[in-house]
């Protein structure tokens, strides 16, 4: 797979006062435009074969970039002279597409590993792959919903209705195999790949699959958007996201600590968000540092709770830590209980596990998915376990006065730290980090 297709035709009426009248893949990024980020990378990554499709001042990039040997890479410039929308763009350039291609958006700057979604669609074997990732503004994204083989099942475009919905959000990177358009008649003139292309193609039954990242993406087509950007990159997050990058985390309990403990919670209409929780997770998140949520769910082996009602409790979260912009990267959970005896008890899960906490099991799955190391992360939790877990797992811990607030009594209580609260206990970390 060589062929990397960039969308390049936007305006950029919304950073007129920055950029002028500039294309807006023209915008500057530290001195240098932002589509020239995007043809490194696809050169870094031997993309070498690049089709830009161009419109609103065309002359301006065909100028800037020539044929692209500068660069290391071969550009053939495909002119829009009919607003078509992104799918329809698209539509009309795949008669000299390859039979895989990537696909990438002229105002996204990302520092991703393209290789590794590459390795991920192979895998797959599906006709499309998206590239996704929690964000701080779900409310104004798209989100996807995957099922548990990471299939997409549905698109959830903005504005969103009252739903419960998980913090996964369409990042416009994609890699398309050529014979997902067989058989894909998209009725509007001018239509979008994420509102128009995908959802057809689900109703066609073609597969595509979710590919979730941790790493840094971020659409800058508004000034609000660039600045935070800029900052991104100055600070060093840009960096610290990087899939080959080591990295901190900041690993969290969840009741009693994010939400209220109401002892073995089994509706979603208990799940409250704890004062200040949401403000705390933003702050971790805005550090460029991992927020994982690890957490024992024994509703689950006892038959309290089904795993689907699970999963829209926590899609409750996402939606309401969404709504503040914070966003958890990963959430790990532990079913199994050893004690048995419960009406509807789930059999299968009553087992002495590796992954119930004050076992490490969920965190070296952290450690191994998202290139943690523990030995510099933290952990934050109201309970006895917590503190157990952090001390088996060589990490530092805080206990937070919320919750059980350490009086469980399950275990030896040896915090390293003690906060209020979330909040405090992340103010306090981010100091500790910081020094």
């Amino acid at each position: 797979m060589k062929q990397a297709v960039i969308l390049a035709g936007g305006k950029g009426t919304r950073l007129r006062d920055i950029s002028g009248h500039l294309p807006k893949p023209m915008t500057s990024i530290f001195g240098k435009p932002l589509l020239q980020h995007i043809v490194e990378e696809c050169a870094k990554y031997n993309f070498s074969d690049i089709k830009l499709l161009v419109s609103y001042k065309k002359e301006i990039i065909k100028d800037y970039f020539g044929d692209g040997k500068k660069y290391g890479v071969s550009i053939e410039y495909i002119c829009e002279t009919k607003a078509r929308g992104t799918a329809g763009a698209l539509l009309d350039a795949l008669t000299i597409l390859d039979e895989h291609f990537l696909v990438l958006y002229g105002d996204t700057y990302f520092d991703i590993d393209l290789n590794s979604f590459k390795q991920f669609h192979k895998d797959h074997n599906g006709d499309a792959s998206i590239f996704l990732h929690p964000n701080d503004h779900p409310y104004d994204s798209d989100l996807v919903q995957i099922d548990s083989h990471n299939l997409v099942q549905k698109i959830h475009s903005y504005p969103h209705d009252n739903q419960w919905r998980q913090n996964l959000v369409n990042a416009a990177v994609y890699i398309f195999n050529k014979t997902a358009f067989k058989g894909i008649n998209l009725n509007s003139i001018k239509s979008d790949i994420a509102k128009d292309l995908f959802p057809t193609m689900i109703a066609s039954r073609k597969r595509i699959y979710g590919y979730l990242s941790t790493e840094y993406i971020k659409d800058m087509g508004t000034p609000n958007r660039l600045s935070k950007l800029e900052i991104d990159i100055k600070t060093g997050k840009v960096l610290k996201l990087k899939k080959s990058s080591l990295k901190t985390a900041i690993f969290l309990d969840r009741d009693g600590t994010i939400n209220r403990e109401v002892n073995h919670l089994s509706e979603i209409d208990q799940f409250e968000l704890i004062e200040g929780a949401a403000e705390a997770i933003h702050k971790i998140n805005a550090a460029g540092i991992l927020v994982v949520i690890v957490t024992n769910q024994p509703v689950i082996a006892r038959g309290e709770l089904k795993e689907t009602e699970l999963k829209e409790i926590h899609n409750k979260m996402d939606t309401l830590l969404g709504q503040k912009g914070a966003y958890i990267d990963r959430l790990y959970y532990c079913p199994h209980h050893t004690d048995a005896g419960f009406e509807g008890e789930v059999k299968s899960l009553k087992i002495n596990c590796e992954c119930r906490k004050p076992k490490i099991g969920l965190l070296k799955r952290a450690e191994r998915d998202l290139n943690i190391k523990l030995e510099q992360s933290w952990l934050v939790g109201d309970s006895t376990s917590d503190i157990m877990t952090a001390c088996n797992a060589g990490m530092k811990s805080v206990l937070v006065k919320t919750g059980f607030a350490g009086k469980d009594g399950k275990h030896e209580l040896n915090p390293d730290y003690i906060a209020n609260n979330l909040n405090d206990a992340i103010d306090l970390i981010l100091k500790k980090i910081d020094t």
